[in-house]
């Protein structure tokens, strides 16, 4: 007696494209990457100002940040970038994830579900002394989320 003849489907293996098969392998990077921003999200972050060694030279990790604030437009801070860029990563990791079809869905589901984690993170900042809660950084949160899923669902399967 084979699968199909007892009604289950036969498993595809490691090419199988269905939704469900995608969202297995995607879940675990996506809980992955979900840690990681926790993480780098509660832990103290050391100043951007620049400190002279003891001749006075500005050392290189500090000079380093100093060129890219530098770089950066005015009004964005450090921050920016990595708010961006987790929250972008993270949402396109959901989207198949979800393992929902039509992929429209999908794409809503996970951009709420990075938006909503976001939220998440800046109400558990609040408390913490090294950290704050800020509504621009749920905002930029939300606009990496968002973008990313749609780019996300325009990529091909």
């Amino acid at each position: 007696m084979t699968d199909a003849d007892r009604g289950r489907r036969p498993d595809r293996g490691p090419g199988d494209a269905s939704p469900r098969a995608s969202a297995t392998r995607s879940r675990p990077l996506a809980a992955a990457v979900g840690v990681l921003v926790f993480v780098a999200s509660v832990v103290p972050v050391p100043s951007a100002r620049a400190t002279g060694g003891p001749d006075g030279a500005v050392g290189v990790v500090d000079g380093a940040v100093g060129l890219v604030v530098g770089a950066l437009p005015a009004g964005v801070g450090l921050t920016v970038p990595f708010h961006v860029v987790g929250y972008a990563i993270l949402a396109a990791l959901l989207v198949p994830a979800t393992g929902r079809e039509p992929r429209v869905v999908a794409v809503v589901a996970a951009a709420a579900a990075a938006t909503a984690f976001g939220f998440g993170i800046e109400l558990v900042q609040a408390p913490i002394p090294w950290r704050s809660f800020a509504w621009s950084d749920a905002v930029v949160n939300a606009v990496g989320a968002v973008v990313a899923a749609i780019l996300a669902w325009e990529r091909p399967r």
